[in-house]
């Protein structure tokens, strides 16, 4: 009797496309705000480092690492938003572009703070200080975490 009403609300979901509009959000808000803050790293140079992390080099790998990095950590956010309590939020763009830029400001302290200079030392490049916690980093993480939450949500509710 349980496995039958699982299986029902499985096909539930399915119908709805809520399993697709998680995916696709997820997807597009990653993309959106990988984008904004890869300008903001191109500008600085630091796309060559991010290619480094993966043994390549130049900005074209930079970009495409950054922006493989920029969905993966979407869809995370995604999976946050709606298989927890802030679901009630996934549709309303102020609340979880807020939500975003939290999540931003926690990438930067782990991702880019603590892994990144961690995974430059093992892959052999000069390592610089864990945490590792430059402010220009964390206005980049801010803006990927607030472009993020906001396309993802607008997204969401289309």
């Amino acid at each position: 009797m349980a496995q039958q009403r699982t299986k029902s609300i499985s096909e539930s979901v399915r119908e709805r496309g809520v399993i697709n509009r998680t995916w696709s959000s997820s997807i597009v808000g990653g993309l959106a705000g990988g984008i904004v803050f890869g300008v903001l790293m191109q500008s600085m140079g630091m796309l060559p480092v991010v290619a480094s992390l993966y043994g390549l080099d130049g900005v074209v790998m930079g970009w495409v690492a950054h922006l493989f990095h920029s969905i993966v950590f979407g869809l995370v956010f995604g999976g946050i938003m709606t298989m927890t309590g802030l679901r009630r939020y996934a549709t309303k763009i102020v609340p979880t572009a807020g939500l975003g830029a939290a999540y931003g400001a926690l990438l930067w302290f782990i991702a880019a703070g603590i892994v990144m200079p961690l995974w430059l030392g093992a892959v052999g490049m000069e390592m610089p200080p864990v945490p590792n916690l430059d402010p220009m980093s964390l206005v980049g993480h801010l803006a990927y975490g607030v472009v993020l939450g906001a396309v993802f949500a607008a997204w969401y509710r289309r």
